[in-house]
């Protein structure tokens, strides 16, 4: 039996939680026969090569397990790439037009606790046009990444450039940052409410200020980000229609290290918050950390009408620095398993994984065009 042919028997078991989990470890074993494939390095090129692949478990899943194949012959290393942003560098403060742009406070109702309500929309062109007054757009909440504030979306990519052509309302609240990054999630010791802020108060509070088309909605992500749209629509079904995860954190599987012991924590130079706070213990309260793991979550992901993903296989390195290639082979090896978990339960998606790559802002704005057309139409079907 060939490698594609078994794995057809493992996709079409009925997906109990025992069964999704050994059909999963199944792919990912293939994954790991499948790396030593991997073809030779486009040496010296501008960008690494791209891989883009469509998978449809649920009607084709012997072509998803195919394509979850093709991308794990991507290899993890260097191509040469060299990584270019041309949006400007600036500090935030005075970088987005106010024609365009607008800094709103949603309100913090009582009882929610989160570090601030600064949020930024980017409105089209055109949207304060008399001829355009009754128009309506569908909205894009952008998520922000642990180690930049809500706002770096419009100077450290070129969305706001971008973003001329498209007919939508762009949305980024604040989602902590640094040590007080929110993990896009409500804490389990009570500290902070992210996930109940920005769905229970953000969403309400966009369709009653600006005009949108009610349900029209999507979400992108970056890094920690990447964590929210999924599991923002694992637990609201319905509010979202599409969604685009770039470099995300995907199988929060591989942090539990970094939520045993503050000691632990602290010897290895791993980010704060501490995770325990946010989810817990890590064994004795699996169940909340399986709960804010896009990987378990995987099955709750079928009513999307887009499931969009992209990231850098990264390359093996020994610098410490976040934003550097080794980080970006680390969250590609979560993405392993959260592509076979997507392929196992049967959740279409597309895939844009370029080889090589950093974890950094000036890696995310290919990924944002290929994307973005898709994620906006996916919005009004």
């Amino acid at each position: 039996m060939t490698p594609v042919s078994s794995y057809r028997c493992a996709l079409v078991i009925r997906h109990r939680p025992h069964r999704f989990a050994a059909t999963v470890a199944a792919l990912v074993a293939l994954a790991a026969a499948l790396t030593s494939l991997a073809p030779s390095a486009t040496a010296g090129s501008r960008e690494g090569p791209v891989t883009i692949v469509q998978s449809d478990a649920g009607t084709d899943p012997v072509g998803a397990a195919a394509a979850y194949a093709r991308l794990m012959t991507i290899p993890s290393r260097d191509s040469g790439a060299i990584y270019r942003s041309h949006a400007p560098q600036q500090t935030g403060a005075d970088d987005c037009p106010a024609v365009r742009c607008r800094d709103v406070r949603p309100p913090v109702p009582t009882g929610v606790r989160i570090i601030s309500n600064r949020t930024r929309v980017i409105l089209p062109v055109g949207y304060g046009d008399r001829a355009n007054r009754n128009k309506r757009y569908p909205v894009v909440y952008f998520w922000n990444g642990a180690r930049s504030d809500y706002a770096a979306w419009t100077f450290k990519t070129e969305l706001l450039q971008m973003s001329r052509q498209w007919d939508a309302i762009f949305v980024m609240p604040s989602g902590g940052y640094d040590s007080r990054a929110g993990m896009m999630s409500d804490w389990h010791d009570g500290s902070f409410q992210w996930e109940t802020w920005h769905t229970g108060t953000v969403v309400p509070w966009i369709d009653r200020h600006f005009r949108t088309i009610r349900g029209a909605r999507a979400m992108v992500g970056a890094s920690m980000g990447g964590l929210g749209v999924f599991t923002y629509a694992a637990h609201h079904p319905g509010m979202f229609k599409a969604v685009l995860s770039i470099s995300g954190l995907v199988d929060t599987t591989a942090l539990s290290v970094a939520g045993i012991d503050e000691r632990l924590n602290d010897a290895l130079d791993l980010p704060k918050p501490y995770l325990r706070r946010i989810w817990g213990d890590p064994v004795l309260d699996r169940d909340v950390w399986n709960d804010h793991n896009p990987t378990w979550l995987a099955p709750k992901l079928r009513g999307l009408n887009k499931v969009l993903i992209t990231s850098g296989t990264g390359y093996p390195g020994t610098t410490t620095d976040i934003h550097s290639g080794e980080t970006e082979r680390r969250v590609w090896e979560q993405h392993r398993t959260f592509l076979a978990a997507l392929t196992a339960a049967r959740v279409p998606y597309s895939a844009r994984v370029m080889e090589g790559g950093i974890h950094n802002w000036n890696f995310f704005n290919n990924p944002l065009r290929w994307a973005m057309p898709q994620l906006i139409a996916a919005t009004r079907s």
